[in-house]
This record gives structure tokens, sequence and C-alpha cells, in this order.
């Protein structure tokens, strides 16, 4: 991406976000944006990037991300783009992709890709974040919200809770590719389905839990809030 200076002048008008598909689109409408209004932000926007040709949604490939990231920094002069993928989907065409793997630290891990993107967009609008592992993740923040669902029994209740007592925060939970949070809710909830219980659950959680629970993303949004706030003093 070509450079771009933006002086504290300069008034951002909202935040697009790319997503990949419409469970996290209807997050980011029913839960993320009506949280930041309280910050004055307004025009918070899901935009559901092209992941194939002519298909949205899915596996995430690096030249794909970057041509949406672009063409929304090159068609709206006064707003942030940045994104909420899962780092579970990613491709391996992401910038250094081989060597982030190779760190052992998790946290260090996604925050390692973030930055090889950064470095690799150059630009001072773009704010590139991955999900670790998985948008379900969140969902892990409470499971006592899991009890809206009628079909939900004690014994799966139990499951759940065992699952986050093991580990520090629910942005951590998976050893491998079979135990991702969302594989784990599957075998625990037969019923349950991404698009149809993930955003339901999430807004019975509600940002403030979210945002306690899940340190990562409590970051990532803090850095949408301060670089408003930078721009208005």
């Amino acid at each position: 991406m070509g450079k771009e200076r933006i002086g504290r002048e300069t008034e951002m008008r909202g935040i697009y976000i790319l997503v990949e598909g419409v469970t996290e689109e209807e997050f980011v409408e029913k839960v993320l944006a009506p949280y930041l209004i309280k910050y004055e932000i307004y025009d918070v926007r899901p935009i559901l990037m092209q992941t194939s040709p002519g298909f949205k949604g899915g596996d995430v490939k690096y030249v794909r991300y970057k041509n949406n990231a672009e063409r929304l920094l090159h068609s709206e002069k006064d707003v942030v783009v940045t994104s909420l993928i899962d780092f579970f989907r990613l491709q391996s065409d992401f910038p250094n992709y081989s060597q982030g793997l190779t760190m052992f630290d998790k946290v260090e891990r996604v925050e390692f890709l973030e930055n090889e993107i950064l470095k690799d967009t150059n630009h001072p609008r773009f704010i590139p974040y991955i999900q670790l592992h998985e948008f379900e993740g969140l969902l892990f923040s409470d499971i006592e919200a899991f009890n809206i669902l009628p079909e939900l029994s004690p014994d799966q209740q139990k499951k759940l809770k065992q699952i986050v007592d093991e580990y520090p925060n629910p942005e951590l939970i998976n050893d491998k590719p079979e135990t991702a949070p969302s594989k784990r809710l599957k075998q625990i909830i037969p019923t349950y389905k991404k698009t149809l219980h993930g955003p339901y659950l999430a807004e019975e959680i509600g940002m403030e839990q979210i945002l306690k629970q899940c340190p990562r993303f409590a970051v990532w949004v803090n850095k949408l809030i301060l670089f408003f706030e930078d721009k208005k003093n």
C-alpha cells in the first residue's frame, strides 16, 4: 500500500471491519458497534470480504485479505480499516506465516503475524487484528449464557465449565485442530450452529464480560477507541 500521512486534524468518520463470515458480521452489528457508540464512534461496519472467487466466508488467503483492505483504504479516506479474522483459518501465504508457527507462545505467535501484516501493508489507517484462536473462544467468556439454549443439559454445562477451568482465559482454548473452541462446542452441544447461536450467545454475554475475560480482544478494541480519541484531542 502507498504511504499516507494523517494528522490529528484528520477527523475519522468510522471503522470498517473485515470479517470472514456472517457470524462475525452479526457480532459486529449487534454487539461491537452498539458498544462503541458510547465512545462517539457511530459508523462501525462489518465488511464481509471475498475469500475466494465468487464466494464470501471460509479460509482466509492473504492476497484476498490484503486486496480487500487496500480497496477500502483507497475508496474511504476517513475510516479506520481493521479485521476480525480467526487464526484458526489463516492460510500459509500470510507474511512469514511459517516463522510465526515456530513460536511456542500462542499470543506471541499471533502478535508476530499481525506485526508482519502491518509491515507489509504500511498504512496508518489499517489496524490488522487476528482472533486467537477463533470467534467461538469469545463465547467461553461466560458459560452461563449457554443456559439460554433450551436443549442444554446440566452435564453439558458441566463440560463447558471444565474447559474454561483448564485455561487462563478463553482465547487460549485450543491444543490442536480437533480441540478448537468450535469443535469443542459441537462435541458438547451437537445442535450448536455458529451462524445461528454465535451472535445470539455473544449478545447474551455482552461486550463488558468479553472484554474482561479476553485480553487480546480487549487490547484491540481499546486500540480502536484510542485511535479515535487521539484525533479529537
